[in-house]
């Protein structure tokens, strides 16, 4: 290290390592650093750190707008960054904890250690960025969450300190004196520090008792193209997604005010998209739940490569054209190359010109999608159309812009309940039965559609259904992916549940815990008599009859009527019970704010019981009025019988 500054241009996005990534890296660096180096260090031994490419910066207008007042730096190297600045960041992190904790200043490191400075990294859409980081410390603390930058480089920093020292979250289990024992190495923070020093002060070619941590460093030639090196880059070595690519694209520009100015407008724009996708909420209405990228930006990418030019098709063309782009997707770099063919043979005005228009299109189709997002409507029902089918959304979007400008927006709405009608075709109702049970897949997309639908008629009917307020009519697709969801039988289907013995009893136990006070002294006499002599199948039957909720027919049980979505906690929380504790279960997470659907509250709610007069049983008769709901409920979208 020799006061190196390493510039990282507006196409990088910031800093964004998480600490299981810098636990990984000072597990790694600290258990090669403990490992034997009899070869003296010599080439080929030494711990690599993954590729930095960079490209030297010799122009001095450049060199001068990237230093800007820095002092001293005149003689130092300035290098532009292509890829590896989340390495270097987290590698000057560390080198800044260990020179802090032994308090060792810029001026002792330069005497003591050879003439060795620490590198510089200078942010060309972030400035603060590199202040905090030379400040970075415990004294930073309160300032972290001001940017989401200076967060990510916080969190790293405190990360590196709770893993030397052992404490939590990394108590035992992966902190350094876990390795410490591994390789008998005396258990003090500060002979860990220590090691991590020497190792990262190690020099190459000479003997070290740490060995020596490296880079692999690929240099661009100054009068190289860094797109068309940066293509060649990736298909060697280093993968890069096709977000990093394009963004070097969009991002290059002159080293005019004009152009930088644009730079660092587009710098902001991309900053802004990729958050917006990283927001759940908005991510999971546009996609089916288990589906993620590292850069979601690439969506919207796809979304545009598949989409090109086919408005004018008819619907077959389409179809047929949009299997065969999402065939050529499976390819590595596709969408890159989509957009490189574009630029290439441009040049000044024509090339601006084509990347402003390009870019100009990434925001109408961003802008499109935040539209349907803020009306409430038509984002439940993206969000069902998403959840159907990966390959839907796309549809969409072509008949989005297909139509009209003055068509009204009801229309795009009507036209998304035909595609969802288009999933539940087939599924009939026969006098007032929906022909539909357990196991058939549509059954999720049919219970999902009935919470859907009912908030969207909440929706149609509230004054106030965009905005801030209409947020309470959105349907929370996330919450399909962060937690895992069940088809759970209302009517405890207890036949087929439970075999083992310990299952019988926890079942029985629970029966007991809710319903003793209601059991008269007869039937509490016999069921205790049960539970004596460990009869627990014979204390389940006795507990099915009083409560009148003796087995109905597979066929009953598995019947829609009897069906409802919840997640997994709540239905691993219960088990196989008798509705009554079931009931209870429910009410009692709901207090504690598990979201449970409203459809599903409705039926432990007992909302579809008109009598009103049972609330511990789930009737047949139940069934029947909780199916007549999802017939009114779904009215549009269900082939009904006249």
């Amino acid at each position: 290290m020799h006061g190196d500054y390493f510039y990282v241009p507006a196409y990088q996005r910031g800093y964004r390592w998480t600490p299981t990534q810098v636990v990984q890296l000072l597990r790694d660096l600290f258990s090669y650093a403990n490992e034997q180096h009899d070869n003296g260090n010599i080439e080929g031994d030494y711990y690599c750190l993954q590729p930095v490419v960079a490209r030297k910066v010799t122009d001095e207008n450049t060199r001068g707008k990237i230093l800007g007042e820095e002092t001293g730096s005149s003689s130092k190297n300035v290098w532009e960054i292509i890829d590896g600045q989340q390495r270097l960041t987290t590698i000057y992190i560390l080198y800044k904890y260990l020179m802090d904790k032994e308090r060792i200043d810029d001026e002792q490191l330069y005497e003591d250690y050879g003439g060795l400075e620490r590198y510089h990294i200078i942010y060309a859409t972030r400035k603060g960025s590199g202040n905090f980081l030379e400040k970075l410390g415990p004294e930073t603390v309160d300032g972290a969450n001001s940017n989401i930058d200076y967060f990510h480089m916080q969190q790293a920093y405190d990360t590196i300190d709770k893993w030397i020292r052992s404490i939590e979250p990394y108590d035992g289990k992966n902190g350094a004196m876990e390795v410490c024992r591994r390789y008998n190495v005396r258990e003090q923070v500060k002979e860990v520090r220590s090691i991590l020093f020497d190792l990262l002060n190690a020099e190459k070619g000479k003997k070290n008792p740490t060995g020596t941590a490296q880079v692999l460093w690929y240099e661009l030639s100054e009068d190289a193209d860094a797109i068309t090196e940066f293509r060649n880059i990736n298909t060697g070595k280093i993968y890069l997604t096709d977000a990093e690519l394009i963004k070097a694209l969009f991002l290059k520009t002159e080293h005019t005010e004009l152009q930088e100015r644009i730079q660092l407008q587009r710098a902001m724009e991309w900053e802004h998209i990729e958050n917006t996708l990283h927001d759940d909420t908005f991510w999971y209405f546009l996609n089916r739940k288990g589906v993620d990228i590292p850069n979601r930006i690439d969506f919207i990418f796809r979304l545009i490569y598949k989409t090109r030019g086919l408005e004018n098709l008819d619907d077959q063309e389409i179809e047929t054209k949009l299997a065969e782009r999402s065939k050529e997707l499976e390819k590595k770099n596709v969408i890159f190359n989509f957009y490189y063919d574009m630029f290439d043979g441009l040049s000044g005005d024509d090339l601006k010109d084509k990347i402003q228009t390009e870019w100009d299109n990434i925001n109408d189709v961003f802008h499109i999608l935040e539209d349907w997002y803020e009306d409430c409507v038509s984002y439940n029902l993206i969000g069902m159309v998403s959840q159907s089918n990966d390959d839907l959304l796309p549809n969409c979007y072509i008949h989005f812009m297909k139509m009209n400008p003055d068509q009204p927006r009801e229309e795009f709405k009507t036209w998304l309940q035909g595609l969802i009608r288009q999933q539940l075709e087939g599924v009939k109702v026969e006098e007032g039965q929906i022909q539909l049970s357990y196991g058939d897949p549509r059954v999720f997309y049919l219970l999902l559609l009935l919470n859907v639908n009912h908030l969207n008629r909440q929706a149609l009917n509230s004054p106030s259904q965009n905005g801030d307020m209409g947020q309470i009519y959105k349907f929370p697709f996330a919450v399909l992916t962060t937690q895992k969801w069940d088809i759970e039988h209302i009517d405890s289907y207890t036949t087929n549940g439970l075999k083992e013995i310990a299952v019988q009893k926890q079942w029985v136990e629970t029966a007991m815990a809710d319903l003793r006070n209601t059991l008269s002294p007869v039937d509490l006499h016999t069921i205790l008599d049960y539970i004596e002599k460990e009869q627990w199948m014979d204390a389940i039957k006795k507990f099915q009859e009083i409560n009148e909720e003796a087995d109905a027919d597979e066929d009953t049980k598995n019947s829609i009527g009897n069906l409802t979505l919840l997640d997994a906690g709540t239905n691993r929380a219960y088990g196989n019970s008798l509705f009554v504790v079931k009931r209870k279960t429910i009410i009692d997470r709901m207090k504690n704010g598990v979201y449970i659907p409203e459809s599903t509250a409705y039926v432990f709610m007992k909302l579809f019981d008109e009598s009103g007069t049972n609330r511990t049983r789930w009737t047949v008769e139940d069934m029947l009025h909780y199916q007549k709901y999802m017939c009114e409920e779904l009215h549009d979208y269900l082939q009904q019988d006249q």
